[in-house]
């Protein structure tokens, strides 16, 4: 599979790992994305997100599949597939799959500079370049 072209770069789920820890997996940073993050994040039942927030950072979350829970500065918001919520920097929030099936969420935040000072590595474009 060609990942590297004119103009373009291509991952795919598979040749992505899981983020330590966790069953998410950044895109941002393999395709070298520059002005925002983004991470499909695979949420088991009953599992919960750190509760956490971005000072400069804007984040959106959109369920892809499944149906999710995000807890945003206290108030519970039951989400289905397509369902979407922008939160505001600052504002403490979570993830959280209250069901028996799995969750995949899709979350994209900008600016970047606070998840590649995170976690360079992750976020940050390929040592290839």
């Amino acid at each position: 599979m060609k990942t590297k072209g004119k103009g373009y770069r291509r991952v795919t789920w598979d040749t992505l790992k899981d983020y330590p820890g966790e069953k998410s997996r950044i895109y941002s940073g393999p395709l070298a994305v520059e002005n925002f993050a983004f991470i499909i994040n695979r949420q088991l039942p009953g599992q919960t997100g750190t509760n956490h927030k971005h000072d400069i950072a804007e984040e959106v979350y959109l369920v892809l599949q499944g149906k999710g829970t995000l807890n945003v500065d206290g108030e519970d918001i039951e989400m289905g597939v397509w369902d979407s919520v922008r939160v505001e920097p600052g504002v403490m929030h979570m993830s959280s799959n209250k069901t028996d099936e799995d969750v995949y969420w899709l979350a994209m935040a900008a600016p970047v500079g606070e998840f590649l000072e995170f976690d360079a590595v992750a976020y940050g474009p390929p040592k290839d370049d």
